[in-house]
């Protein structure tokens, strides 16, 4: 069968015009033909059909089919008898769809780049994804960024501390405005639910945002220090925007959705929503389940990093590489680079790691990624032997010394919060490499 002309182009003839550029990861078996394959997945997840049916004529063809504009061996092969000797075959391959077939709208988006039907039955992974200019703007991107979210805090230059209350669940609205207010009496910027958490019977969220705005009050009336809470709003797309305007309604200061789970369609809706005038934080579960095939799904850097700022997400949770699930460090540094390049006129997002931060990860972090970074921080605060204030305490003293460029060690000598946090968890991260 003859390769189909209209599936091949220059790069040149796609990339920043009315294309959007697919770069994947593809295994095929040993003596396949990579050129037919390749032009198969072009086809097949634009104009869908194997075989020439009535109605298609050479003007669609030229302007609705996929084309393939990159095929790269992995290693580079040139001669045939230098193919490796395996079971499989491993190339890049790039295909440019047509913005003209989708919207600016994530799920038939997604549907385009990842649909592998029958017509297509290709065992790949997206890699990366080029937008033009155009694409790029109408999705539109976060409506604050990095420079909104200080404003609301009040706090230009420092790493930001987002204490995650722990436990995650299994306590009331009331007991929980106990710990938020413990944590905002400690410095705490922004203090949120879990990803676990959301409207439960014992535990709605609405009754959080009253009772945890009145813990709020009560710690900026005492100590001068207005945290802000983040309340997860997750649910199915409907009930979610109706949370959203009545957490608003009822003085939420920022909103957190689990985008993976909810749909980034659903976080996109969000964003868009003229009634949601605060920050829209996402939060990463079950990225690995969409990640960590090495044949199908995508990056997560292409997820965490690109698409949930395309979708809106002002500031995007991701788990660290000094965690117990260490996400790859060069994976965790290119991810937060994509949320904070410049990129058209996206705002930037603001980085969220988490997972088992401490002062000494902290540290890290920062010097990883830089200061502006919203740290994740759950047993830290709530954990440390003075409780939830000290604990807040003695990263804000964390903060304030990696702004310094003072040593953990040496401010531990000044303030007893962070002494004592040093002394249980150290004051150098350790890396499986270590």
């Amino acid at each position: 069968m003859a390769l189909n002309e209209f599936s091949f182009a220059f790069p040149e003839e796609t990339f920043g015009k009315d294309y959007l550029v697919a770069t994947y990861y593809i295994e095929m078996e040993a003596g396949s033909d990579a050129l037919k394959k390749a032009s198969s997945v072009a086809v097949g997840q634009s104009i869908g059909t194997w075989v020439k049916v009535p109605g298609m004529t050479d003007e669609m063809m030229a302007k609705h089919c996929g084309k393939v504009v990159g095929l790269f061996d992995v290693p580079p092969v040139e001669l045939s008898f230098n193919l490796p000797q395996t079971e499989k075959r491993a190339l890049i391959m790039q295909i440019a769809y047509p913005e003209i077939n989708f919207a600016a709208e994530y799920p038939m988006m997604l549907t385009v780049l990842l649909g592998n039907d029958v017509s297509t039955s290709a065992q790949m992974k997206l890699l990366d994804l080029h937008f033009s200019p155009g694409m790029a703007a109408q999705f539109g991107g976060p409506k604050f960024g990095i420079r909104g979210i200080r404003e609301l805090l009040g706090v230009p230059k420092r790493p930001l501390i987002l204490n995650v209350i722990k436990p995650n669940t299994g306590f009331t609205p009331e007991v929980g405005a106990g710990f938020f207010e413990e944590s905002a009496r400690g410095g705490s910027d922004i203090i949120k639910d879990d990803e676990l958490l959301m409207s439960n019977s014992f535990n709605h969220a609405l009754d959080r945002v009253k009772a945890y705005h009145a813990a709020a009050i009560r710690a900026y009336e005492d100590t001068g220090h207005r945290a802000f809470y983040c309340v997860n709003i997750t649910d199915r797309p409907d009930k979610l925007l109706e949370n959203a305007h009545k957490a608003i309604e009822l003085g939420a200061d920022l909103i957190m959705i689990n985008a993976v789970t909810a749909g980034l369609g659903t976080l996109q809706a969000a964003a868009a929503d003229p009634d949601i005038t605060i920050p829209i934080l996402t939060h990463y579960a079950t990225t690995s389940s969409l990640s960590e095939g090495h044949s199908s799904g995508m990056t997560s850097v292409l997820l965490l990093g690109k698409l949930m700022r395309l979708c809106g997400s002002d500031a995007t949770s991701f788990n660290s590489p000094y965690s117990v699930y260490p996400l790859l460090k060069e994976n965790f540094i290119r991810a937060a680079q994509f949320m904070k390049l410049s990129w058209y006129d996206l705002k930037p997002s603001l980085p969220v790691p988490g997972g088992g931060i401490h002062p000494a990860s902290a540290a890290q972090i920062a010097a990883d990624i830089g200061n502006d970074v919203l740290m994740a921080i759950g047993g830290a605060i709530q954990g440390h032997p003075g409780g939830a204030t000290a604990g807040a305490k003695a990263m804000r003293q964390t903060m304030d010394a990696i702004v310094a460029g003072r040593s953990l060690d040496d401010a531990a000598q000044e303030f007893d919060e962070l002494r004592q946090a040093v002394e249980i968890w150290g004051s150098r991260v350790v890396t499986l490499s270590s």
